[in-house]
């Protein structure tokens, strides 16, 4: 019902950058009570560069974005960079309201971690809001455990922040 495959061409990185841009604002939507957590994480992680920066980031050797097709359209992504020698973080795993619940989310979590592997990496980390409770169990069931923050936040905005990491096979 839906294929998942590695981001490659310009097409595929304005794909892309269109889904992250969407779930940003599916982000502020759900923090609508403290907006400020959203721009603070964002804006401190350099989102405004990251997006310009979509195919240096997360092609190899720094990473790899993965795009979900559902008929014709590109209804998710997710994307893996590397953060040291043997270890990755899962960034910005989105799918659009209106796929969701058909598996989709766990499916793309799957092929990440499985080509995190095939590409050497022994362990993915990765941090989330403290509301996205949906991503949080996923997360876990795909065997991702707490973690200390491996992204240097201002302390403010440490109570709302969610690290998770795992080994991987």
């Amino acid at each position: 019902m839906h294929e998942i495959f590695v981001a490659q061409s310009p097409q595929d990185f304005d794909d892309l950058g269109r889904l992250v841009r969407e779930y940003v604002t599916w982000c502020k939507a759900r923090y609508r009570d403290e907006a400020w957590f959203i721009d603070e994480a964002f804006g401190h992680q350099a989102l405004d560069r990251e997006l310009n920066e979509l195919t240096d980031n997360y092609t190899p050797p720094n990473g790899k974005a993965l795009l979900v097709r559902y008929r014709e359209e590109i209804c998710a992504c997710g994307v893996y960079k590397k953060w040291q020698v043997d270890t990755c973080e899962m960034k910005r795993l989105f799918v659009l309201d209106r796929f969701r619940g058909q598996g989709i989310g766990r499916d793309l979590c799957a092929a990440l971690l499985a080509a995190a592997a095939h590409d050497g990496y022994r362990h993915m980390c990765l941090e989330t809001g403290n509301l996205f409770r949906e991503a949080i169990a996923l997360y876990q069931a795909l065997g991702f455990r707490p973690c200390a923050p491996h992204t240097d936040f201002p302390e403010h905005i440490m109570p709302l922040v969610v690290a998770m990491e795992r080994t991987l096979d």
